[in-house]
């Protein structure tokens, strides 16, 4: 039976308690993968079921083959692996449906529809409604229906909606059976109606699937626990196991209701729970500067995770400050290129939201540092990024007939295709073209206010400024402005931040080769090796793990954000953390920067209240960019910032507000902010560079 050699006896017990409701809390890094492989061989090892009488539910197909691999890697039971009843969710019940689909009014042969799809139907469903499709945006639709179908109530009537958003719903759910066809979310929804209608079918079920595991249940919506509810509902014990970490439930946006584990023991009686602590990942120090973070958390279970027997405490948990975002990213790619002997896949930066890669990418290509972001669009390939160096091109080169083609129709002034190649056929580049060729009295009237936008003496006012006007005077800050998509006025945020971008460069040419380099950057090409430093965001990178994690930009307002600080609700906000640092095998290092532009707008927050949460034991603080280098144990890490010719960005300190750096000049007068006193106007003499 080598399915139990070498397991804990923590692990030893969750695989052997095969009877009765079971809770694992399986901690980062505990094994959790290895318990639920190892339970399903020793239920067939002794013989308590048929392969096709366990159920097996996971999140990912990746999940789900890496567990039907595990168990295939027992010889004696491999051959029965093929039978098992293991996937996501979603495919164990589109199995189902598609045995039972007449039973809930669809055809066998049932079509299931993906986004673009659905936003074909609902945008007949507005036209048919006489909604107005910018007010009722389908993209949005789309999202939001996918959220109503997440609550697992198939009877519309029952559902606590708008009566708008009822006719919509019906309408669309119409239209769906009309073209014999279900959305993604329908495929649940369809499963728990078949059950709740057909009783003889459920029991069926139930009394098939005498064991059912359930991979990473903090993760599960209202929709996905109703459908275990009826899986086992009329058993007093069901042999039910689910595994997960109510501290690593971090995906509420989506839909995932963490009380679904917190109240597991109330949903099925007698439940036992077995706690996994031994963390095989991380580093003691790692993981006590985890534990007591998460300590700060009431909505929880609770447990501590523990180092492994062959680990050691490690290095501690480096905290750092920086005088601005820019030093940050020097520092960080100081870091990878002399810590790192090429080998780039050893270092992530785990950022909490994707506004905040843009500094790492620039301060990564310019070094030629191979990186790949993920879980957030790259700064310079965001559309209204891509939209607003169009606008400058032309602005700059207007021959670019390429860039014309992209902005002429954001916002929309009634150009089509064929009006297009009417003017390509004049010979002339498009912008010349469309001011000698005749046009409708709409169009025109259209393409004169285009025209006008671009008329302006442009090198004579600085590039910033002369940006700001082309995209007020060519309408195309206000079609996001009056877009109906809460999305889009991120979107407006990310143009700011390229604003800030262009006011470093001394003329719009210049700033246009910069983004050339970065628009073409080749770093995105995957190489055999795939040796490339990760930035991804911290939802993105749970399940994941690396040698050095770094982890910018913990301040308040950006993490946590500013929504969870007003509304108070830090809890999903502190598991969010507690992820990123688990992540670390050998090396976390956190930092938090005096000064930031955040969506085109210089900050000054204070440190992340999550810092001042870790217990100091684990941690080695250092209060500005130049300590940190005197410190033996990361000495070999950084390097000071540059010599600048001016001062702003300094270090600084005075005898009663304590340490700060300069953020703006006036002659003899600094703008200084203080690590804890915020923004002064001090006089030079008064204070002392460090």
């Amino acid at each position: 039976m080598n399915y139990m050699n070498d397991l804990n006896q923590e692990q030893k017990q969750a695989v052997e308690t095969v009877c009765g409701p079971l809770l694992v809390l399986s901690g980062a890094g505990t094994g959790k993968t290895r318990v639920l492989t190892s339970r399903i061989a020793h239920i067939l090892y002794q013989g308590f079921a048929n392969p096709w009488q366990i159920l097996a539910l996971t999140f990912t197909n990746k999940a789900a083959n890496e567990m039907r691999f595990r168990v295939a890697q027992y010889e004696e039971i491999a051959h029965l692996c093929r039978d098992l009843w293991m996937g996501t969710f979603h495919s164990i019940c589109l199995r189902i449906l598609r045995a039972n689909s007449e039973l809930v009014g669809l055809r066998r042969d049932f079509l299931i529809y993906d986004d673009s799809q659905q936003q074909k139907i609902l945008k007949h469903v507005m036209e048919n409604l006489g909604l107005s499709t910018k007010e009722y945006s389908p993209a949005d639709w789309v999202d939001r229906i996918s959220n109503i179908k997440d609550k697992g109530v198939y009877d519309i009537d029952k559902l606590v909606l708008s009566d708008i958003a009822k006719k919509i719903l019906a309408e669309y759910n119409a239209e769906l059976a009309r073209t014999g066809a279900i959305d993604f979310g329908d495929i649940i929804l369809y499963v728990i109606k078949l059950f709740s209608t057909n009783e003889e079918i459920l029991r069926k079920y139930q009394r098939q699937f005498k064991f059912i595991l359930v991979d990473e249940f903090q993760d599960t919506n209202a929709a996905q626990m109703k459908l275990l509810k009826l899986l086992t509902a009329g058993e007093e014990s069901p042999n039910i196991c689910c595994v997960g970490d109510d501290d690593q439930s971090i995906y509420s946006w989506r839909g995932a209701e963490i009380r679904n584990i917190l109240d597991f023991n109330k949903t099925y009686k007698d439940t036992k729970i077995i706690r996994l602590e031994t963390n095989y990942r991380s580093s003691g120090n790692i993981l006590g500067a985890a534990n007591s973070l998460i300590r700060n958390n009431k909505e929880r279970l609770g447990k501590e995770l523990k180092k492994s027997p062959n680990a050691d405490m490690g290095e501690s948990v480096y905290v750092l400050t920086m005088p601005n975002e820019w030093e940050e990213a020097r520092f960080i790619a100081d870091t990878i290129q002399r810590n790192g002997n090429n080998n780039y896949n050893d270092f992530v930066v785990l950022i909490r939201a994707g506004s905040i890669s843009r500094t790492f990418e620039e301060e990564f290509n310019s070094r030629g540092i191979p990186y790949k972001i993920i879980g957030a669009t790259k700064f310079y390939e965001r559309e209204e990024i891509k939209d607003t160096i169009s606008y400058i091109r032309l602005l700059v080169y207007p021959f670019d007939d390429i860039s014309f083609e992209r902005i002429i129709s954001k916002p929309s002034r009634q150009i089509g295709g064929a009006t297009i190649n009417k003017l390509r056929a004049s010979g002339k580049s498009l912008m010349d073209a469309i001011k000698t060729e005749k046009l409708s009295a709409k169009q025109s009237a259209n393409i004169q206010s285009f025209i006008n936008a671009f008329d302006f003496d442009w090198q004579n006012m600085e590039p910033k400024e002369a940006v700001k006007t082309l995209l007020e005077t060519s309408g195309y800050l206000d079609m996001w402005r009056n877009s109906k998509n809460e999305d889009d006025k991120e979107r407006i945020e990310h143009i700011k931040d390229l604003l800030d971008v262009i006011s470093k460069y001394d003329n719009l040419p210049l700033f246009l080769e910069h983004a050339a380099l970065m628009m073409t950057d080749d770093n995105d090409n995957e190489s055999e090796d795939k040796n490339m430093v990760y930035i991804m965001t911290i939802h993105a990178a749970k399940g994941l793990e690396f040698a050095n994690v770094f982890l910018p930009a913990w301040e308040e307002g950006i993490f946590p954000n500013d929504k969870t600080t007003k509304e108070g609700d830090l809890e999903e906000e502190r598991r969010l953390a507690y992820v990123a640092i688990t992540r670390a095998r050998k090396r976390v290092i956190i930092t938090n920067a005096m000064a930031r532009t955040v969506f085109g707008e210089r900050r000054y927050n204070p440190p992340s209240r999550f810092i001042n949460e870790i217990d100091k034991s684990f941690v080695k603080s250092f209060g500005d960019y130049d300590s940190v280098v005197e410190h033996k144990t990361v000495q070999h890490h950084v390097s000071k910032p540059k010599k600048q010719d001016s001062i702003v960005g300094k270090m600084v300190k005075h005898k009663t507000l304590g340490n700060g750096v300069v953020i703006a000049e006036n002659g003899n007068v600094l703008t200084i902010a203080f690590k804890s006193k915020g923004v002064k106007n001090i006089v030079r003499e008064f204070i002392e560079f460090i």
